[in-house]
């Protein structure tokens, strides 16, 4: 049940960084669809932060759940290895759709 959970917590986060890395922001526009587009991202970004937070965790129980020092080891690596590849991922998007 967890490398299910895993990989679905994966797929959010892949796919909330593609859809933030797909919003168009123009600077002569509305406020109603400047205030669209900010709502947009703020809910896509809760999404990724949810996920970047959840991924170190679901690492950790999958690893045994170690209360000792190697469990930051676990934490820590796995969280700035999910950080590093999402900014890799958004970037790479972000520049092909814009």
């Amino acid at each position: 049940m967890n490398y299910l959970l895993l990989v679905l917590v994966i797929f959010v986060l892949l796919f909330a960084l593609r859809k933030v890395s797909m919003i168009k922001y123009s600077k002569r526009q509305s406020a109603l669809k400047d205030v669209q587009q900010n709502a947009k991202s703020l809910l896509w970004g809760v999404l990724v932060v949810s996920a970047i937070i959840s991924i170190p965790y679901q690492v950790w129980v999958l690893t045994g759940k170690s209360h000792y020092f190697d469990a930051v080891y676990i934490i820590g690596g796995t969280a700035l290895l999910t950080i590093a590849l999402s900014f890799i991922y958004y970037y790479k998007n972000a520049v092909k759709f814009n």
